[in-house]
């Protein structure tokens, strides 16, 4: 990063690069290069091949003919240049590490195509009445291994890159820009302001290397014609773009002007370098805003942190106090452990603990207010005080939150009174854009975007006249892009010691919200905003939760999943339904949601627990839900005849008898039948279908049946009406 940030945070490593040569490779010591990071890592040397030799497919017109021996030579400059462009890997500005203990540490990944439909509203449940209804729309969520994305995701033309704040979108982005064999170029979204008219050349060429000299930047832009299935472009960070995607247009051509907005749409529906790899990162809210027609053809999600990966992260962060603070906060305060999956959140905790006293963090707010805090201590603040800050740096960034910006130009910081001298520690000066704008204005933006969002809450509760309060608070609760601002202001206003009138205004649209039918993520902000509040806080907005909950092919995280786990035992209405269809959990998730059902106050009318490959390791967790789950949904999870041993076991024990019961899709076969016929009394109805059961073991399900006096209706999926059996080969249900 340019300017006066480096005070602001310490770089883990020193760049080490390879310089571009007139050979077709560059090999780039990871041992010292800037990726030897804290949160995602790859030791020892690896040698990047720059493939780029030009093939005779092309699309499109060059704007002149030139050798490719002299294209190749500029593109390998241009690719240097990206290298160089692209900054060390982070560590917040307090925390001393020593970067050889820093364990490497992947968050998961798991590919979809969720977002190729729209966002439907909460859906009934679906109730299968016989054999080979419903519709394969999407495939499970599957795991992606990081270094194999590129090679297997090229065909697939646009890709998102997705998941909450400070998952580690940006610096997966930045790792695929660094180290592959294809030629990528990074773009951020914040930098993409351009008022003007401009060819896909200079959106992707001239401007981010003008440092180059055109002759070169033309060549290269020729190259990346004439070879497209060689290039990926990485445009980070949509949900912090203020402009709108605009609909293709169908005369786009390479030399043609354009707005910004029909040059990206049509990079993203390929009337632009169609054999290419597009890849968006974006916040998942954000995906939901484009037009369909031009969605992400498959998306990637950036989950947790994996739980040993990140005690390993955690101890190495906290050094000699990890074990305190480990156990004061898994007693305490276990919400903080849970928001630890979340590399970015991890720091803060950890930074709040060392600095702070640890038995009064229990919030991701008040770590917030620690970590801000304490950089009271910097010499860089010249004596500001922290709280001095809010009126001027929270005006602005509630400003920028309004028009949907995270960028802010010097003009922006001197109305405030500072200058980024004094607040080089919050504000990093970015670049001067001479040939983009009038005048030669700076431009900042805040070191992470939530501390953008963390400063306009406060300036909202704190400093913002009660009038203009009561006139912007209804778009703060209903509009997905404040659904960071508003998770702080339930910390501020909510958390501890109501105030009077902002705090009830909040409350009240809270209230009113929670009555709509909430889409996906709405649900999960909401369920983030209120492990904020205080406890009576819960207590009371519990009343009015929504009791409808669908998160089919929804990653949880382990965070979401604490809160859904600490939020049902509260509700005080029967839940309705509770989906979690294909949403990647992981055991300790699935344990915390599963002891949230089994201390609910009311049965769940219906319970889905499908497409979730827990195996028999889950099965004692989803045991706990039996009495409280009538109807309940088990399909699809690798469910063993040791796992079906143990949940047929526990089915006998119910208190009353189970009404639905489908374990369909789980490979039990001939072993599992013996389990399944000692609990029949205690289900009405049992779904079977393509469990690996033989013809003798179906015959004896029949016989077992009959001798019990139950009619054959009772299981579903292995005979027909007339009594003949399914073959599960030819006639198996397909529904995923």
């Amino acid at each position: 990063m340019e300017g006066k940030n480096s005070t602001a945070v310490s770089q883990i490593n020193s760049q080490s690069q390879a310089k571009a040569g007139p050979s077709n490779s560059q090999t780039l010591n990871m041992e010292k290069a800037t990726i030897h990071d804290s949160i995602v890592g790859t030791q020892g040397n690896v040698t990047v091949i720059n493939n780029f030799a030009p093939s005779n497919q092309s699309s499109g017109k060059p704007t002149e003919s030139c050798s490719d021996n002299h294209l190749q030579e500029a593109v390998n400059l241009i690719q240097q240049q990206q290298l160089e462009k692209l900054e060390s890997s982070l560590v917040l500005h307090g925390l001393t590490v020593d970067e050889s203990k820093i364990p490497k540490v992947y968050q998961s990944l798991a590919e979809s195509n969720i977002y190729k439909v729209e966002d439907p509203p909460i859906r009934e449940p679906f109730y299968p009445s016989t054999k080979g209804q419903g519709i394969q729309k999407f495939k499970t969520f599957k795991a992606i291994d990081f270094n194999k994305m590129l090679v297997t995701m090229m065909g697939v033309g646009f890709l998102a890159l997705v998941g909450p704040p400070g998952c580690g979108k940006t610096l997966l982005a930045k790792r695929l820009a660094k180290f592959t064999n294809y030629f990528v170029i990074f773009l951020r979204f914040m930098d993409l302001g351009y008022e003007t008219v401009l060819t896909p050349q200079e959106l992707l060429i001239d401007y981010p290397f003008k440092d180059v000299d055109q002759t070169t930047r033309e060549n290269a832009f020729q190259w990346m014609v004439k070879n497209q299935e060689k290039c990926v472009f990485v445009l980070d960070g949509y949900d912090q773009w203020s402009l709108s995607l605009s609909e293709r247009r169908a005369d786009m051509s390479y030399e043609k002007p354009s707005p910004i907005q029909q040059l990206v749409a049509n990079l993203c529906c390929k009337n632009l370098f169609q054999k290419s790899l597009l890849i968006f990162t974006s916040r998942p809210h954000a995906i939901l805003s484009i037009p369909l027609s031009l969605r992400p053809n498959r998306t990637v999600v950036v989950g947790d942190l994996p739980p040993d990966g990140m005690r390993e992260l955690f101890n190495a962060f906290a050094g000699d106090q990890a074990e305190n603070l480990w156990t004061t906060w898994n007693s305490n305060a276990p919400q903080l452990i849970q928001l630890c999956h979340n590399p970015l959140l991890l720091q803060l905790v950890v930074y709040a603990g060392l600095s702070g006293n640890v038995d009064q963090l229990n919030t991701i707010t008040k770590v917030f207010l620690q970590f801000l805090q304490q950089l009271e201590n910097s010499v860089h603040k010249k004596g500001l005080k922290f709280h001095a800050l809010i009126q001027p740096l929270g005006g602005m960034a509630y400003d920028g939150m309004d028009r949907q910006t995270v960028v802010f130009t010097s003009d922006d910081l001197e109305k405030t009174g500072l200058d980024d001298v004094n607040v080089q520690d919050f504000v990093i000066k970015v670049a001067s854009w001479t040939s983009l704008f009038e005048g030669d204005q700076a431009t900042f933006y805040f070191i992470h975007q939530s501390l953008q969002e963390m400063f306009a809450a406060m300036y909202i509760c704190m400093k913002m006249p009660d009038s203009e309060f009561n006139n912007i608070i209804h778009q703060v609760v209903y509009e997905s892009h404040w659904s960071m601002v508003r998770r702080f202001m339930c910390g501020l206003l909510l958390g501890g010691d109501p105030k009077q009138g902002k705090s009830e205004k909040l409350r009240t649209q809270l209230t009113e919200f929670m009555k709509r039918d909430l889409k996906t993520h709405q649900l999960t902000d909401l369920l983030s905003d209120l492990q904020e509040c205080s406890d009576d806080e819960k207590d009371s907005l519990a009343k009015f939760f929504p009791v409808r909950f669908d998160f089919s092919l929804t990653p949880i995280t382990s965070s979401t999943a604490h809160a859904l786990g600490q939020i049902l035992p509260k509700l005080n209405r029967p839940v309705e339904w509770l989906i979690l269809e294909s949403c990647n959990l992981n055991l300790e998730s699935l344990q915390m949601i599963c002891k949230g059902i089994s201390n609910l106050k009311n049965k769940i009318e219906f319970l889905a627990l499908r497409l979730i490959k827990y195996g028999d390791d889950g099965v004692g967790f989803v045991s706990l839900c039996l009495n409280n789950a009538p109807k309940l949904w088990l399909d699809g999870c690798e469910i063993s005849a040791t796992g079906l041993k143990v949940l047929c076991e526990e089915i006998k024990h119910v208190e009353i008898p189970m009404e639905f019961l489908d374990l369909s899709r789980n490979k039990f076969g001939d072993e599992g039948v013996e389990f399944v016929c000692n609990c029949l009394n205690n289900v009405r109805k049992l779904r079977l279908e393509d469990c690996g059961i033989s013809d003798d073991g179906k015959r004896i399900l029949r016989e077992e049946l009959q001798r019990l006096g139950l009619p054959l209706s009772t299981i579903w999926g292995l005979w027909k009406e007339d009594g003949s059996f399914y073959s599960e080969n030819s006639d198996s249900d397909n529904e995923s």
